[in-house]
């Protein structure tokens, strides 16, 4: 078994104190201290707290992404994919809240910093040009019959999933949160009732 190295030590250390205490209440010392280095080492290796951060922003994205892969099938159809992203998210939040907890972290960070808002729009990007893609395809948006595009309701519905995300996090014993999830499936049934 290979040796991580101290520049992922370092990563996995500050992934897990942020996580666990919030970027804010996140200092050097406790990084370093977690990652069983010298404080000095954390700037050798990402020249600050903040490029720490965006490496950390970048793990995030990388395991979010990874999350997908192994979720999303290549001959699921756009509604299966649709339905898929919201099992993710359900089984994410359950399973793996760190994650979660740390892009929320990152996102309210993006409000006060440039490069991090670059990195959190980065990753925002990825994950709606995969929504758009995989589920508000042309095809889907021909059964919605929605004058709406797919890049609108790849917006409304990633919005949606980000926003109860925030609320499980803050009451994970409401199981109806994270049951309102598959509410969002709605989305996919435009059309189908008719309003008299």
């Amino acid at each position: 078994m290979l040796e991580v190295g101290q520049e992922e030590k370092i990563l996995d250390a500050a992934y897990a104190v942020i996580a666990r205490e919030g970027y804010v209440r996140t200092s050097l010392r406790q990084i370093a201290q977690e990652a069983q280095v010298a404080v000095s080492q954390i700037s050798y290796h990402y020249e600050n707290k903040e490029g720490l951060l965006l490496a950390v922003a970048r793990r995030v994205a990388n395991r979010y992404y990874d999350y997908m892969q192994l979720f999303l099938k290549p001959e699921m159809s756009p509604l299966e994919k649709g339905e898929c992203f919201i099992r993710l998210y359900q089984e994410v939040l359950e399973n793996d809240p760190d994650l979660f907890r740390v892009l929320y972290d990152l996102v309210g960070l993006a409000l006060w910093s440039e490069p991090v808002r670059r990195q959190v729009r980065e990753i925002f990007a990825g994950i709606m040009d995969q929504i758009t893609s995989d589920v508000f395809t042309k095809e889907m948006m021909g059964k919605l019959g929605s004058t709406y595009s797919g890049e609108t309701l790849a917006i409304l519905f990633y919005s949606g999933i980000f926003g109860i995300g925030v609320q499980v996090l803050l009451e994970p014993d409401n199981k109806t949160i994270t049951r309102s999830l598959e509410a969002l499936n709605v989305i996919f049934r435009v059309g189908e009732v008719e309003l008299t």
